[in-house]
């Protein structure tokens, strides 16, 4: 059942992303390096990666509630993203895209929760 989640969340952020990019007129990265706003940004991305990883290893997470922890974990890393994209880059207008992922991410993790 979880995978059905999965499957509808990447069709739904893909949907979103085509959408979102053709009525906001928002370029798609040229390369995977541009998505980081900056170094600081790429940095403290891995570093909470990293957190999360241990933190999943050590409390030894399963179940469904691995699978909402990690749609939590995209989720605010996509926050931050938004946030990051709309301070340092808002005429571009890349943080609609993070925005839609951010909300397909809780919206996942709260199916995820409440109905399996």
């Amino acid at each position: 059942m979880i995978i059905i989640v999965f499957i509808a969340g990447f069709v739904i952020a893909g949907i979103l992303d085509l959408r979102l990019r053709k009525k906001f007129n928002v370029k798609k990265n040229e390369k995977f390096m541009d998505q980081y706003v900056n170094k600081a940004h790429l940095v403290f991305e891995i570093l909470l990666s990293a957190f999360f990883i241990v933190n999943i290893a050590v409390k030894g997470f399963s179940g469904k509630y691995l699978y909402f922890l990690l749609f939590l974990f995209f989720a605010l890393v996509f926050a931050i993203r938004v946030a990051l994209e709309y301070i340092f880059m808002k005429e571009q207008r890349k943080f609609i895209i993070a925005l839609a992922y951010m909300v397909v991410c809780l919206a996942c993790a709260i199916t995820i929760i409440l109905f399996l």
